[in-house]
């Protein structure tokens, strides 16, 4: 998908702006300060309908302002002359708005399916270095968005582990039927789960391999392993009848989906530990790039990239290959940099559109 235009008022130090982007590159140049990164950080919201930045509503809405809103028109890179409206108004009171083609909504699900994007920033690293839930969010986000069963599925399984959880910390009072009761749907859901991530994950190995040729090179190749939570030689149902003793002692389900792990291997060793900083950022941009390609693959829609701050810990050359990737994967990119003179010589004459952030003031250069 692409964003045509894009409105903000009130959010952080930007009181109101507009702006027309363009297809393929879009630079946000300014101070550290100047709101560049809050433009990505409205355009996040209006995809997911929250902040990459800060938890609460009151972080985000400018001072003295009741709400903040963010708007804009999105349209299909084939067909740009059908545009469709949406928009996300957060207000002070923790309350959430959304508006898709000029119709309330109250799924913040519709926002994503209207505007997949993927972020790369200094968080980014939190895939590879942080707890299992990243990885498990990466898979699922493109399982959400490629197969149409995966939502409610995952939607069953979430109240099922919530309601067994909540039997569990009843402790020993609680009896084995009050667990129990929610196991079927547990395991009904969970199992098919485990079963659509096994499957995306051998797809997304051949398409990893590619994406990520033109940045990095690798003597014995790459390998993506999934742990699904659970024994591999036991059915769910069997993991749980083994850790029911376990999971009344812990006060929750110890074994399922839900402690899914991902691992990626370069050359023999984890990635984690193999990379330079350098080298870590580029794997995860070509992950990034990978996932965005099954989208453009099984549902002919691309992802919308925001980058903050290109070039921290890549030198010239790899973000030259970083910016041809993305030229060649035909998604629309949106940069915040302070200095826009390296990108300059990189984009080369790559369609763009440059823009100065100075002070929650926006203008085109």
């Amino acid at each position: 998908m692409q964003l045509n235009s894009l409105s903000i008022s009130n959010l952080r130090n930007l009181h109101s702006i507009h702006l027309d982007l363009h297809p393929h590159f879009n630079i946000i140049c300014g101070e550290n300060g100047s709101g560049k990164t809050s433009l990505l950080e409205a355009i996040h919201l209006l995809s997911t309908g929250r902040s990459f930045r800060a938890k609460q509503a009151k972080q985000i809405i400018r001072f003295g302002q009741k709400a903040c809103l963010v708007a804009g028109a999105v349209s299909s890179m084939s067909d740009t002359g059908r545009a469709t409206r949406i928009g996300v108004e957060r207000l002070l009171s923790g309350g959430i708005k959304i508006r898709v083609a000029e119709q309330d909504c109250t799924s913040i699900a519709e926002l994503a399916k209207n505007l997949p994007l993927q972020l790369i920033n200094s968080e980014s690293y939190c895939l590879l270095e942080a707890s299992p839930q990243y990885r498990r969010q990466f898979l699922d986000w493109i399982l959400f968005h490629v197969e149409q069963s995966f939502f409610p599925v995952w939607q069953r399984f979430k109240r099922a582990l919530q309601q067994r959880n909540a039997a569990l910390r009843a402790g020993r009072s609680c009896s084995r039927q009050d667990v129990k009761a929610w196991d079927k749907e547990l395991i009904a859901a969970g199992t098919e789960i485990d079963e659509q991530r096994k499957r995306i994950v051998k797809e997304l190995l051949p398409v990893f391999t590619e994406s990520i040729r033109s940045l990095l090179t690798f003597k014995d190749g790459l390998k993506i392993q999934y742990l699904s939570g659970w024994d591999k030689e036991q059915s769910l149902e069997e993991a749980l009848l083994e850790s029911f003793e376990r999971d009344i002692a812990w006060g929750y389900t110890t074994v399922g989906p839900q402690k899914a792990e991902l691992e990626f291997w370069v050359d023999g060793l984890p990635a984690k530990t193999l990379l330079s900083r350098g080298q870590l950022k580029l794997f995860i941009c070509g992950l990034l790039m990978a996932r965005a390609t099954l989208l453009a693959n099984k549902q002919d829609r691309r992802c919308l990239f925001l980058i903050d701050d290109l070039t921290s810990e890549l030198d010239h050359s790899a973000s030259a290959h970083l910016l041809d990737a993305l030229f060649k994967l035909g998604s629309q990119v949106v940069i915040a940099c302070i200095d826009g003179a390296p990108l300059v010589q990189a984009l080369g004459d790559r369609g763009s559109a440059w823009f100065e952030m100075r002070e929650g003031v926006l203008r085109g250069l």
